[in-house]
Order: C-alpha cells, then sequence, then structure tokens
C-alpha cells in the first residue's frame, strides 16, 4: 500500500474564523455556508519546478490554480473513508505570483429533507472544511510548503443563496441556486487580485490518513479517490428552441443556438423560452453573457414536458391510471411526459441574478435535463447573449462493446440500455440522474454489470461494492442506498450486493476484492438465518420489506410481508446461500461451503412446501395464497425449487397468465432469468420485451423507472435488456473468473443473425452468427488466455483457440 500524503501530519482542516461549531456573524445567507480561499506563492523558475496537490472538502469544493478551473470533489464517500483528489499542477505555473485557490460549500448545518430538497443525501458530511497538502518542489532548493494553514486567505461567501422552488417531486439532490454575481469578487481565483481585506484562515483539526488514523483528533480518513474525474470538457448545443405551448422563438434565438451569434435582449424585458438538448443529458449548462445588470436568469430543468390527458393528437407517455399506490405525494394523474412541444416545464430550476460584468453563467453542480426553460427579465440595461451551450459530464467510460442482429430493434435498445448506464454514472453508479442521484444495491446490479461488459472499466464497480460494505450496520445488513444522510435498510438489497459482488468477481476475477468483501456477505446472510421461524424460513423481517415495484404490492412488499415468510424473500435468501457456497467454494472455506449447500437444500424444501399450489399450479406469494405473482414464481424457478413435476406445470402459466401481479421493469430482469431457465425463452421473449417497444414508441432514449412514467425517465434498473443480448442471443458465460474460461452457446429465437462484443480482463471477445440454408455459421474472436468452448444450438461443442475463428454447424 502507498504511503497517504496526508500520514505526515503536517496540513490542516481550515475555515473561516468561527471555525467549525458555530456560524459567522456575517455567514453566508443561505441554507449552505461558502467560503472562498486563496494562497498565494511566488515561483521563479516554472519550468524546472513541480507541484503536486492533494485537495478535499467538506462538504463540495471547486478547485482552481491561477484562475482556471483544475477540478471539483470529493469523490462521495463516507467520513470514516472520505475522498481527495491528487492534481499535478506544475504544467500551470508561472514565473512570479501564482495563486492557489477553491470554492467550498458546506451542507452540514442543512438537514435532508425530500419533500422540500435540503441538502444532497448522497453528500456525507461533519462540519465545512478544506484541506490541501502539497509543496513547491525544484531540485536542489528549499520546498515552499503550501499545505493549508494559517497562511491560507479566506473570505466568506454572500454571493451564494439556496432555494427550491417548483419542488414538484420528492428529490434527494439538494437545493439548487439562487446566485448574486455582482456580489463575487471578480478575479479572486487569480493572481493580481488584492486580497488584503480577507482574513487569514483558522486551523480546525490536523488533516488524516484514513490508513494511519489511530487516535483521531478529526472526523475524517482521508483515503486516494478510487476513481478518475469525470469526464467535462464535450460542449454541445441545444438543437431546439422554442416557447411553450409549441409557438416559435423569438426573432434571433434560432440564430444564437444554432450559428452562435450574439442576442441582445432589451432592458426592461421579459423573455422566456424552451431549449432542446435533443435527448437527455447530464450536464453543465453554459450562458456567456455580457451586460444586464441586476437582470434575473432562471434556468428550469425537465426530462420532458407536460400535457394534459385530454390532448388526444399528442403523443402522450404510459395510460391515464391511479398513482395512489407510488411513493410521493406529488404524482400528478391529470397530466403525463410528452415530447409534444405543446407541453409545458415543470421542475426545479436555478436563479442568478447578474453583476452587468463578461460573465459565464454555470451551475456549480450538473444538472439533468432534456428541457431547460430559460426565463430572462432584464433591469435598466440591456443584456447580451454571447454563446448559450451545456457541457457533459458523466463517469469517463469508453463504450467498445456493441450488438445488432436481424431486428433492427435490438440495436436501438442495446444503445439506449447503455446511455442510460452512462447517464446514471457519476462519482457512484445512481438510480437516475434527476430526482435522486442515489446508488441503490439493486439498481447498481444491472449496472455495473453492464458498464463491466461494454467498457472493462471496473473501477466504479469496485468502488460500489466496498462503499456498501462500508456502510453495514452493527446487524449485519448494508444501507439499501450509500453514501447517504438519510439511512434506508432493505433487505433484499443487501442480497442484491452480495449478488453484485459475485458478478463482479465472474467478470473481473478480481478475488483480493472478493476475499475483502467475503466477512461482509456472511454478515448478512447471518442477518437472514437469524430470523428463521418455525416454518423453517425467514419470518417477520426489520426494516422495509419491499422486493420489487409491482403494480399490485403496495410500496414493494410481497402479500404476506407482516404476517410471516413470503415466497420472494425466502427464495431470494436461498439465492443468496447458494452464492456465498459458491464464493467460499472459490476463494474461502470449502467446509463452510459444504454446510450452506445442505442448509439451501432445507431452505428449498421448506418454500417448496410451504408455497407450492397444487390448485393453482404456481407458488403463491404468501402461504396459502391467493396472490400469486411474475416475480415469486421468477425467484422460484431461479433458485431451483420447483421438482421436475411442477416445472412441467409452472410453464402452462408462467410468466404470462394475466392473474399473475405483473412485474415492474426491474422484475422483467429477473423473469427473463426463469424463462431462460426454464427453457421457454423463445416462446417468452417477445411479451417480455414488449414494455421496452412500448417505452421506445414515446420517442425516449433513455429507459423510464416504472411502469406509470410518472417520474423518472432515465433510470438504471431498467437498462437491463442488454445483458440479455449478450447472455442469451450471443450467449457468452464465464464459467471461470475472470473469464479465464467461457461457454458460448448463443441461441437464434427467431432471428436470421446477430454479432457483437463484450470487454473481458483479457480482451475483446466477438461472436458473429447467421443461419444459412438450415446451417449455423459461427466466427468468434478470442483473447489470448482464455480457454473457450463454443455450443451450437443443435447441442454439438466445441474447444476453440483464440484469435479468429470460423465453425459451421448442422441445424437438421
Amino acid at each position: 500500500m502507498n504511503k497517504s500524503p496526508f500520514s505526515s501530519l503536517k496540513s490542516y482542516w481550515i475555515w473561516s474564523s468561527e471555525q467549525s461549531h458555530a456560524i459567522a456573524e456575517n455567514g453566508s445567507p443561505s441554507h449552505y455556508e461558502v467560503r472562498r480561499f486563496r494562497r498565494s506563492f511566488d515561483c521563479n523558475d516554472p519550468e524546472n519546478s513541480r507541484l503536486e496537490v492533494h485537495v478535499s472538502a467538506d462538504s463540495r469544493y471547486l478547485f482552481f490554480c491561477n484562475g482556471q478551473r483544475i477540478g471539483r470533489g470529493p469523490g462521495k464517500g463516507d467520513l470514516r473513508h472520505h475522498f481527495y483528489e491528487t492534481y499535478d499542477l506544475s504544467s500551470l505555473l508561472q514565473k512570479g505570483e501564482n495563486v492557489l485557490s477553491a470554492l467550498v460549500m458546506d451542507y452540514s448545518k442543512v438537514a435532508t429533507r425530500p419533500d422540500s430538497l435540503g441538502a444532497p443525501t448522497s453528500v456525507m458530511t461533519y462540519a465545512g472544511g478544506f484541506v490541501l497538502e502539497g509543496s513547491l518542489s525544484k531540485k536542489g532548493q528549499e520546498e515552499i510548503d503550501l499545505s493549508t494553514d494559517e497562511k491560507w486567505k479566506v473570505q466568506i461567501d454572500t454571493s451564494y443563496r439556496f432555494q427550491n422552488d417548483n419542488t414538484t417531486f420528492e428529490g434527494f439532490i439538494g437545493y439548487f441556486e439562487d446566485v448574486y454575481r455582482e456580489l463575487e469578487p471578480v478575479g479572486w481565483t487569480g493572481a493580481g487580485y488584492h486580497d488584503v481585506e480577507w482574513e487569514n484562515a483558522s486551523k480546525v483539526y490536523v488533516a488524516e490518513s484514513y490508513e494511519t488514523r489511530r487516535d483521531p483528533k478529526s472526523p475524517y480518513g482521508l483515503m486516494a479517490r478510487m476513481i478518475p474525474m469525470l469526464e467535462e470538457e464535450k460542449e454541445e448545443s441545444f438543437t431546439d428552441v422554442f416557447v411553450s405551448g409549441g409557438k416559435e422563438a423569438p426573432v434571433g434565438w434560432n440564430e444564437l443556438i444554432r450559428e452562435g451569434k450574439p442576442l441582445t435582449i432589451d432592458s426592461g424585458s421579459k423573455v422566456e423560452v424552451i431549449l432542446d438538448a435533443g435527448g437527455p443529458t447530464t450536464a453543465f449548462p453554459m450562458l456567456a453573457v455580457s451586460g444586464g445588470k441586476r437582470t434575473e436568469v432562471r434556468l428550469q430543468y425537465a426530462e420532458a414536458l407536460r400535457l394534459n390527458w385530454e390532448v388526444d393528437d399528442a403523443v402522450l407517455m404510459g395510460k391515464k391510471q391511479s398513482l395512489a399506490n407510488l411513493s410521493s405525494e406529488f404524482a400528478d394523474e391529470s397530466s403525463t411526459w410528452t415530447y409534444d412541444r405543446r407541453g409545458w416545464m415543470t421542475g426545479w430550476q436555478d436563479r442568478y441574478h447578474l453583476g452587468g460584468n463578461d460573465d459565464l453563467v454555470e451551475t456549480f453542480h450538473w444538472r439533468m435535463f432534456r428541457y431547460v426553460g430559460l426565463t430572462i427579465e432584464t433591469g435598466s440595461e440591456p443584456l447580451t447573449i454571447r454563446s448559450l451551450h451545456h457541457r457533459f459530464t458523466a463517469y469517463p467510460y469508453e463504450v467498445k462493446g456493441f450488438f445488432r442482429s436481424s431486428d433492427a430493434s435490438h440495436e436501438r435498445f442495446w444503445d439506449m440500455s447503455v446511455k442510460t448506464m452512462r447517464l446514471c454514472s457519476h462519482e457512484t453508479f445512481e438510480d437516475g440522474p434527476y430526482y435522486e442521484q442515489m446508488q441503490y444495491a439493486g439498481d447498481t446490479r444491472i449496472t455495473s454489470k453492464i458498464a463491466m461488459l461494454t467498457t472493462g472499466d471496473y473501477r466504479l464497480s469496485r468502488q460500489a461494492l466496498y462503499q456498501f460494505d462500508w456502510s453495514r450496520v452493527s446487524d449485519g445488513l448494508t444501507h439499501s442506498r450509500y453514501p447517504s444522510r438519510f439511512m434506508q435498510i432493505i433487505p433484499s438489497w443487501s442480497l442484491h450486493w452480495v449478488s453484485n459482488i459475485r458478478d463482479y468477481f465472474v467478470i473481473s476475477g478480481d478475488g483480493e476484492t472478493t476475499t475483502d468483501l467475503l466477512p461482509g456477505i456472511r454478515a448478512v446472510i447471518d442477518w437472514f438465518r437469524r430470523r428463521i421461524g418455525s416454518r423453517g424460513l425467514p419470518e417477520n423481517l426489520d426494516y422495509w420489506n419491499t422486493t420489487e415495484w409491482c403494480p399490485d404490492w403496495q410500496r414493494g412488499n410481497p402479500p404476506g410481508w407482516e404476517e410471516g415468510p413470503t415466497c420472494v424473500i425466502s427464495c431470494h435468501y436461498l439465492h443468496g446461500l447458494n452464492e456465498l457456497a459458491w464464493l467460499e467454494e472459490q476463494i474461502g472455506d470449502k467446509r463452510w461451503a459444504a454446510f450452506l449447500r445442505e442448509e439451501a437444500d432445507e431452505i428449498r424444501s421448506h418454500i417448496r412446501e410451504l408455497f407450492w399450489s397444487e390448485k393453482e399450479g404456481l407458488f403463491t406469494d404468501r402461504p396459502g395464497g391467493p396472490e400469486i405473482s411474475q416475480y415469486g414464481n421468477a425467484w422460484a424457478v431461479i433458485t431451483d425449487v420447483p421438482t421436475e413435476a411442477q416445472r412441467e406445470v409452472l410453464i402452462r402459466r408462467f410468466p404470462h397468465d394475466d392473474k399473475l401481479s405483473m412485474a415492474s421493469f426491474f422484475g422483467v430482469h429477473y423473469l427473463f432469468e426463469a424463462s431462460r431457465k426454464l427453457g421457454t425463452y423463445e416462446r417468452d421473449f417477445a411479451k417480455l420485451i414488449a414494455p421496452w417497444h412500448f417505452m421506445e414508441g414515446f420517442g425516449l432514449q433513455t429507459w423510464a423507472e416504472e411502469t406509470s412514467f410518472w417520474r423518472g425517465l432515465c433510470h438504471a434498473w431498467s437498462a437491463h435488456p442488454l445483458l440479455e443480448f449478450v447472455e442469451t442471443f450471443l450467449g457468452i458465460e464465464p464459467t471461470v473468473p475472470g473469464f479465464d474460461e467461457v461457454l458460448i452457446s448463443p441461441q437464434p429465437c427467431g432471428l436470421d443473425h446477430a454479432e457483437g462484443k463484450i470487454c473481458t480482463p483479457k480482451g475483446e471477445l466477438a461472436v458473429s452468427w447467421r443461419i444459412e440454408e438450415k446451417t449455423f455459421e459461427v466466427s468468434v474472436t478470442i483473447p489470448d488466455g482464455v480457454k473457450a468452448v463454443l455450443k451450437a444450438p443443435n447441442g454439438d461443442s466445441k474447444e476453440v483457440a483464440p484469435g479468429v475463428t470460423s465453425h459451421s454447424f448442422s441445424l437438421e
């Protein structure tokens, strides 16, 4: 392990003079406390000097060197695992005065309140502070220590305020901005600015590394960021501009966004337009302006527009229905989402009060949108808009995988799944980028697997596994979402974390990380074991017992959850037992694995006895029924609960019988897996994939959260059809962790041809097949170091060597 730069204990967390236990008399007029920090130093020989710094803050920072924005952070962790970023500033040094500076926002004084926003729930915080470790060095000369101490200057910011206007949905992403630009000191991030009126910073506590922290003197265990910095370079133009109701934009607006021609708005005017990015994005809106002192600019964000159900000739998402079973009081049944230009904007907004200078209006945190409602109210001066763009940001995945087939929709679905994954991947995986930006274990299992297979990048996946391990409470379970200031525990989501670890190990082959996480998996399984009741299954479970957003289940809780065992949770526990047993066999205790296998057999027998209904020919959701569901029966199949005779009966009704409670988009992932196991995949696929055709028909470019379309139109857990293309149509299955060995068994399922590529730790693996005159022609590209077996649809199989090889199999 490399020694942490914070092991030296020479840098300090700093703040203004009231430090962290009081609010300054002239403090920020906002919900958050905001500070600006500066440190000037001289450099006489920049070409031969070196400067590397390590930076963190509580709660968030923007960091600058000589007026240039260098980075933002810290990456999302928790107090015990508080990330710092490392920046090499050597190339930015200049002869004479140099300046390091930072804008820091402290969220610690504000509680998380989803119904009114509050502080960002995913940013874990203790008290405001900023820390930097680093020295300017030149060979043969004494270093200049630039670490944070009293030599740094600090100013209490008064320009930032925050608000929750237009809170028409619950959200976990924090207050939106209300910024008075005229109160921001001009040029404060660079050399030549006079900071004589700024006070000297005050030390709050010594900076300590996670690795060497013993008797803590600070709340934070500083550790190096586990992932690369987010992508943040690509500036893009808006594709359309119009006025609410579908009217054309005023003169000059189309020329501004399409040709980059500046636009001047007269004094005393109010202009309202809607900007269309052409598709969903996660980005920083950028508005370059001149003049217009005391102009108010409002930027409102939406994934789509709203339109009443009564507009018959519009494409309206979903169908009109009761939304009473949803988790938000804000659900609106009178209107729905649309991309029709006649719709109106609804959503959160940022506000900026301009100072009359040349300025670039840009949000502190990225926003998710397709549409931006821009309202400008000028004061006594005209305002010139020089340019209007948005700058994309996300985790810097390089997508290399692809899939296409004789069904043209498959390539589109692949692309939509990849885009959904990308927009739900930033400093953590996210359930969705608009409302919550929270990393949930169930969603992450799907997004992480997609990311690993399409990019070969395992870093964000590995971080997620550790973060859920860090979240475990004393009884053994993980938080359902983490990092999070607002604790939520869903027992089944801890089991999804277990599955995520197995997926990670199978795909990446990283046994070291998996071994490190094994004690946490054992703790999760033991939590369920300790709750086994008189009927031999876990029952009367604590916390939120939601398992899947089935429309017939109250807030996702399976029927009978408050009375005793349920089929879904019992099967999920059985699945966790089997996965732990497999992991123990691979990297743990083989004797313990044998015991787990025996325990799993006993649990399976109890499930079969308690939930199988001879009358229904299905498994009931609770002992004796009457409820039956797609999701409950899928989990029974996945865990090999039905006997061979029961399987023959079950497939007559599962998964499409109308009496089965319907699975959500998330639940269908497990229906696909169950159908594959039953051997009915080709029969079932068209109906199972139908909701994705339904979504695409509305013009979506990413996958929505759930079947009523009431909320998120970009949601991680709905991207799983991509996995079907890999695992079934291409038939790629690693049989030894890290793709040391792989089985390739393509299933045509009615297609004439298909081809695709995924990433493995050994390199890219490609499969291309075509059916011609009752012959199955297949070409495979196998990376070096991979032992591959190719199995044809007729059952014939052969070993194939690394490299590109072609093969023919008879289908007669």
